[in-house]
């Protein structure tokens, strides 16, 4: 591998691991991209990367300038990472719902200054009575504090991981490509859960080009069907929630979308260690558990791809399927 010029070259290029227990003598295949070996743990280390990367190249991002974002967690850890590496300071709103003591402890030891935000009251007001989902209405104080600091403070940047449009260009470029090089283009489905909905439309994005047969589901929580409802549980405030998933919408890129609930993701990401030896969070156990279901339906010898967005540490004191 060589010697790398810092720790930021060594995002990427993930392997593409085969499942053999959990899938219960299923005659297909299921093919899983492991993300959580990404140097801070997550899938979202792609996107922070270019993220950062284009906003210094156009001028928006400089030295000396604060760097924020509004975050369930992944995507804020990716990002501190990044910028702990690159010398920013870093301030993160995090909905307390969704702040585990992981993944605020995390951002914390890579520098970060972390505002937990109670948003219990605006989901009372809105009858909203889970917190599982990104871009519903947990996230609408966090991102206006974001906009509001960046109004009023010419050297904060706001990441906007909900719009930015190098989330999805990341995957396109990166994610999608590697399963493209890894399975030479031999595979039938991409299964992916939507949180900023950036991993599903970019991939999707990627693997359409070269297989435009290819089949995309989306999965996400039971609880709180953002995308089977076509967004209408989410109240869509231009600036702040009107990014990638109104895409995923619009061009209608998925087959279908799979519910999974909390404890169906749980119980798969428990047997995903136990039987793999593949230590991933709750995210993951809902794509496995989605990648066989898309599997049966395809028939025998399908070959379905997944993605294991993050580690089981993070989840350690609160077991939740959280997008």
């Amino acid at each position: 591998m060589g010697i790398h010029d810092s720790i930021l070259d060594s995002i990427g290029n993930t392997p593409l691991v085969r499942l053999n227990r959990v899938i219960d003598g299923l005659d297909a295949e299921i093919l899983v991209k492991v993300e959580y070996l990404n140097p801070s743990g997550s899938i979202k280390d792609r996107i922070a990367v270019r993220m950062i990367n284009e906003a210094e190249r156009e001028g928006r991002l400089k030295p000396g300038y604060t760097i924020v974002e509004a975050t369930t967690g992944n995507t804020g850890a990716s990002l501190c990472f990044v910028g702990a590496a690159k010398g920013y300071k870093l301030r993160m709103f995090c909905p307390k719902l969704t702040a585990s003591p992981e993944r605020v402890q995390i951002m914390r030891m890579f520098g970060a200054e972390i505002e937990v935000v109670d948003t219990e009251e605006l989901l009372q007001m809105t009858e909203m009575k889970d917190s599982s989902a990104h871009g519903g209405v947990i996230e609408v104080i966090p991102r206006q504090k974001c906009l509001e600091l960046e109004q009023s403070d010419p050297t904060v940047w706001w990441a906007r991981q909900f719009s930015n449009p190098y989330n999805v260009i990341a995957h396109r470029e990166g994610t999608g490509q590697e399963i493209l090089q890894d399975t030479g283009g031999h595979l039938d489905a991409f299964i992916a859960s939507v949180g900023t909905g950036g991993t599903l439309l970019g991939v999707a994005q990627a693997l359409k080009a070269a297989k435009p047969e290819i089949q995309i589901h989306a999965v996400e929580p039971a609880a709180v069907p953002h995308l089977k409802s076509g967004l209408k549980d989410i109240p869509i405030i231009p600036g702040i929630n009107d990014g990638i998933l109104l895409d995923i919408v619009r061009e209608q890129i998925t087959d279908s979308i799979i519910s999974v609930t909390d404890q169906e993701a749980i119980n798969m990401a428990h047997r995903m260690a136990k039987q793999e030896g593949l230590f991933c969070g709750m995210s993951s156990g809902a794509n496995v558990l989605a990648a066989i279901q898309v599997a049966k339906d395809i028939g025998r010898g399908a070959r379905v791809v997944t993605v294991l967005p993050d580690n089981r540490y993070r989840y350690t004191s609160l077991e939740k399927y959280t997008t």
